[in-house]
């Protein structure tokens, strides 16, 4: 048995994780805040009241970035674990014939959306309105930026690529999630993000997106969260036999001190699994087989107990809930021995916030 425990575990940690959520509660939260920042000599442009937000470069080789904040907090009942974000934008305009890269960026320092309305179609920006966020200024005339062009987080935290017109999302990412869990449990932090083109000298790609000013595809940050107390479940179990994929769910209750059962179900008959935990959950990766994604980040995975498997694939362990620390989100992903390329299939995500 420990042998195989010993396999299960290398198998686990000799893969790249993935996954797509399987939804327990999502909401939408609009805008807070928006505006662009212009490139111009004296950053004394903007367009904080306006209907539109921009990002790329123009004919003259003037940047525009955009940034944007979202109030998590009013929405997402504190001590909730953020499982997946990602923005929803729209396009309206832009002469690039095809879908063009863009990235999202943590803004560190605060900033501000004022009166200014930019004329025409608003490429050029408006005059700046006192409080308003320019490429030099924070707030419009008395705070500037640290750079010229905001204060961000080199790394992004996401990418997206913008299409000639129309809505689009951006893509889920560990970054992503991580930003919007620190910005409700730190509200004073959320300075939201700056989302520019990640190729900023190629002239003419400017793209025009609507701002939460416009009358509709407004942008809007989409999150999925469990909340303390909830059992959940994310993504999906590899094959096994016909139709069916590897389950992994739990029940009880998740209060300090309980114990947990983890069900196994539709794996690999007559078989030897074992239990991995983390304290997080990474919602993207790399599939292993077409349809068999991991979930655990690698470098946090933990041990737990071995299983056995019936004759119907069905198996059954516990979990005994750490007393003193609510608010955890525990994960655990269950690997059982199968006769396949990989050697093992795995169960979606389990999921739980303890209380």
């Amino acid at each position: 048995m420990l042998a195989i425990h010993s396999r299960l575990r290398a198998a686990v940690c000799g893969i790249v994780l993935a996954g797509a959520a399987v939804a327990q509660t999502t909401v939408n939260i609009p805008a807070a805040a928006d505006n662009t920042l212009y490139e111009t000599i004296f950053g004394d442009a903007s367009n904080g009241a306006g209907g539109s937000t921009f990002v790329g470069t123009n004919s003259f080789g003037s940047i525009r970035r955009a940034v944007m904040r979202f109030n998590v907090a009013s929405v997402v009942p504190a001590g909730s674990r953020i499982l997946t974000a990602r923005l929803n934008l729209f396009v309206t305009q832009t002469t690039v014939a095809a879908p063009f890269p863009m990235s999202g960026h943590r803004l560190t320092t605060s900033w501000g959306e004022a009166t200014s309305v930019a004329s025409g179609g608003g490429g050029g920006g408006g005059a700046a309105a006192v409080g308003d966020a320019t490429w030099l200024h924070r707030f419009w005339n008395t705070q500037l930026w640290a750079t010229p062009g905001g204060d961000f987080v080199a790394t992004p935290s996401f990418t997206a690529s913008m299409p000639t017109t129309g809505a689009f999302s951006t893509n889920l990412s560990r970054a992503a999630a991580d930003d919007v869990q620190a910005w409700l449990d730190n509200p004073a932090n959320n300075h939201g993000w700056l989302l520019k083109a990640q190729n900023e000298t190629l002239a003419s790609t400017a793209h025009r997106l609507n701002s939460r000013e416009a009358t509709s595809n407004k942008p809007t940050l989409v999150v999925t969260y469990l909340a303390p107390g909830q059992l959940g479940a994310y993504g999906t179990g590899c094959p096994t036999t016909g139709t069916n994929t590897a389950v992994a769910s739990y029940s009880g209750s998740p209060t300090g001190g309980s114990t947990l059962t983890i069900n196994k179900s539709q794996t690999i008959p007559n078989s030897l699994g074992a239990d991995f935990f983390t304290l997080s959950l990474d919602p993207v990766g790399v599939a292993l087989l077409p349809g068999c994604t991991a979930y655990l980040p690698l470098a946090e995975v933990i041990s737990g107990n071995a299983f056995v498997t019936n004759a119907a694939g069905a198996g059954a362990s516990t979990l005994t809930v750490p007393a003193g620390f609510p608010g955890f989100l525990i994960s655990c992903q269950a690997v059982v021995l199968a006769n396949n390329p990989l050697g093992f299939v795995l169960t979606n995500s389990a999921l739980c916030v303890t209380q």
